[in-house]
């Protein structure tokens, strides 16, 4: 496979692969510095590992970032985590950092099967060319997960390729990752969560019809339903950014919670726009969550949950003006 021809199937920024299929097209580029990891979420630490790559990509060599789908875990452990990003957001972010091709590789028994080596050699080698490898302190490969950071440097000289190994990032003390991320998420600290992400955790989705019991008390929501498999943050009020494909980001509030106060059912997502009259319904749309206003209560009647909706938009407008 050509330089052209990888790169003209990258037009949408990755080319999705199986490992027979890397096999039997590689090299899929003359030279390579390839960013290895599953980026869910794209933390800080993540983006500085595919920051390395593009930066020490050079002389004709292109930095390429290697990822796997579905998460190994849902081949060889417990079952996949809720992901925080859609692996297409995830790939656009790459790109964006100056990535000019995401490879995802397809993780099956095949791929769980290979060796240190053998993975090695056969993707990153033979199927990618690489030139120079990126990984994580706590990057593990092969069967079983026996490769280490270590065993890829004496890997890399036998295969003429440099490795370079990125230390731990620390945020409030904390290593960052990804599972810190879904705890900080899921305890609903939303702005520790963005100081690991470098940036407001975002949800996407969709606007469907709800019940419109929103615009009975007065505050018209949008119900939006997340992509598939996204980890949604723990039930409360939220003050965020909503923002419809292709238009300006809106001030807004947000609710998570399974509405006690009527009947109870599956937890929802809503959002209040702030100042917005219109019909969202249908439109694909991105939430960023900013700060928690608060968590969810009973009220004891909807005339209660009206004023205290009140207030909370009250709260959201005052912490807006705050930030000008």
């Amino acid at each position: 496979m050509t330089d052209a021809a990888a790169n003209l199937s990258c037009a949408a920024g990755a080319v999705h692969l199986t490992l027979d299929e890397i096999k039997r097209r590689g090299p899929l580029w003359p030279s390579a510095w390839v960013a290895i990891g599953n980026f869910d979420g794209l933390h800080v630490g993540h983006q500085r590992i595919l920051r390395t790559a593009v930066a020490q990509s050079s002389g004709g060599a292109v930095p390429i970032a290697l990822t796997f789908s579905p998460h190994p875990r849902a081949v060889v452990g417990s079952g996949a985590p809720p992901a925080l990003m859609t692996l297409e957001a995830r790939v656009a972010f790459m790109r964006a950092l100056g990535v000019a091709c995401t490879v995802v590789l397809r993780f099956d028994v095949a791929v769980a099967r290979l060796s240190a080596a053998g993975f090695v050699r056969a993707v990153l080698v033979d199927g990618l060319a690489a030139r120079g490898v990126v990984v994580g302190y706590n990057f593990r490969f092969g069967h079983r997960a026996q490769g280490n950071p270590e065993l890829l440097k004496q890997l890399g000289e036998q295969h003429g390729f440099a490795v370079h190994v990125v230390d731990a990032i620390r945020s409030d003390g904390d290593v960052v990752s990804s599972s810190l991320v879904r705890r900080r998420l899921l305890s609903g600290d939303v702005e520790g969560a963005a100081r690991l992400l470098g940036r407001a955790f975002r949800l996407s989705g969709r606007v469907v019809a709800g019940d419109r019991r929103g615009r009975t008390l007065g505050f018209p929501t949008a119900n939006i339903e997340p992509e598939a498999n996204l980890l949604l943050p723990a039930e409360g009020v939220y003050r965020v950014r909503f923002c419809p494909a292709g238009a300006e980001p809106m001030a807004a509030l947000a609710v998570i919670s399974n509405r006690p106060t009527f009947t109870a059912g599956p937890v929802a997502l809503e959002v209040h726009v702030l100042d917005y009259q219109g019909d969202l319904y249908g439109q694909r749309v991105d939430v960023d969550f900013l700060d928690r206003v608060r968590g969810i209560v009973r009220f004891s009647s909807p005339e209660e949950l009206r004023r205290q909706i009140e207030q909370d938009v009250a709260e959201a407008r005052a912490r807006f003006a705050a930030e000008g």
